[in-house]
């Protein structure tokens, strides 16, 4: 017998992961300030040519760890809870083998491969050796500026992303919590002998909600890339937008990112990376730009010297 979620139950949810977002102070930032887009010259040219932003899909970012992160975090502080609750309650056990059954994370068929999240990455630092090379190739390549204010808007929630592990730990037990706190609820709402039904209805779409954690946070040794994201979830009707590109080593998917009500990209400022030519590379981009319509005089090059290795 299916038990639907409610509307208020959807509320109450949303509201509580927005609660640990706020926590995680990923919202508190400078408005104002320029967040540079890293990327290669394929990459610039499909931006350019195409005025969209590519978000791409969690499980098929260049790091599958970066999702994983939080993940077994939350896994690990579920386990702790439920356990120790599941000694004297049955609704706890039922909870607990529901969450173990979903959660495995088999190499094969990764727990986020279906996920609805998609994410597009920024940094402050618009001149880092790190990311020049992590990010646009070594060489030729670019990280475009965009004014976070900029960002905002139908395209997706911009997050700080968070490095502090203890304040990871301590929304990932808040949300070991909330989640037996809200299984509870809806069995009080339903009866008890609804408990493993409920469990089938609730817990999947409970997950659905906290997932948008997980790109919020990061291992403490990438601090220095100070990330921000815009973070999306596919909606219903959005299925014919997605791209396909094939990687090295899969078929990534990815999410093209307008902005309603500019006719070009807000873009700021676009820097060309360390590279041989870099003058003869920033003519070609400012060229590039006035052929699209876009104002001349926004091409700069990077301080950083190119090494041949």
């Amino acid at each position: 017998i299916a038990m639907p979620i409610l509307p208020e139950e959807y509320e109450q949810y949303q509201a509580f992961v927005k609660e640990q977002a706020e926590k995680l102070k990923v919202f508190d930032f400078d408005k104002e300030q320029i967040l540079w887009h890293y990327t290669t010259g394929t990459g610039l040219l499909g931006i350019i040519e195409s005025g969209t932003l590519f978000s791409t899909q969690v499980s098929c970012l260049n790091d599958s760890t970066e999702v994983r992160y939080g993940s077994n975090l939350l896994r690990s502080a579920y386990l702790e809870l439920f356990r120790e609750r599941s000694i004297e309650s049955p609704q706890a056990k039922e909870l607990l083998q529901r969450y173990e059954t979903t959660t495995v994370e088999d190499p094969s068929a990764p727990i986020h491969a279906p996920s609805y999240w998609f994410v597009t990455c920024f940094s402050r630092n618009g001149d880092d050796l790190s990311q020049w090379r992590a990010y646009s190739g070594g060489e030729n390549g670019y990280a475009i500026g965009f004014q976070a204010s900029h960002l905002f808007g139908p395209t997706g929630l911009l997050a700080r992303v968070n490095y502090d592990a203890a304040e990871h730990k301590a929304v990932a037990e808040e949300v070991a919590k909330a989640t037996f706190r809200f299984y509870q609820e809806g069995i009080e709402r339903r009866g008890d002998d609804a408990a493993a039904q409920w469990a089938l209805e609730f817990f999947p779409e409970f997950s659905k909600k906290v997932d948008q954690l997980s790109p919020m946070v990061k291992h403490p040794a990438f601090i220095s890339e100070e990330e921000y994201r815009i973070i999306h979830q596919l909606q219903i009707g959005e299925l014919g937008r997605i791209r396909f590109r094939q990687k090295a080593t899969l078929l990534a998917r990815h999410f093209p990112l307008t902005f309603a009500g500019c006719p070009f990209l807000p873009i700021t400022q676009i820097r060309v990376g360390p590279s041989r030519h870099k003058e003869i590379t920033r003519i070609s981009v400012d060229t590039l730009l006035r052929q699209k319509g876009y104002t001349t005089g926004l091409v700069t090059t990077s301080d950083v010297p190119f090494q041949l290795t």
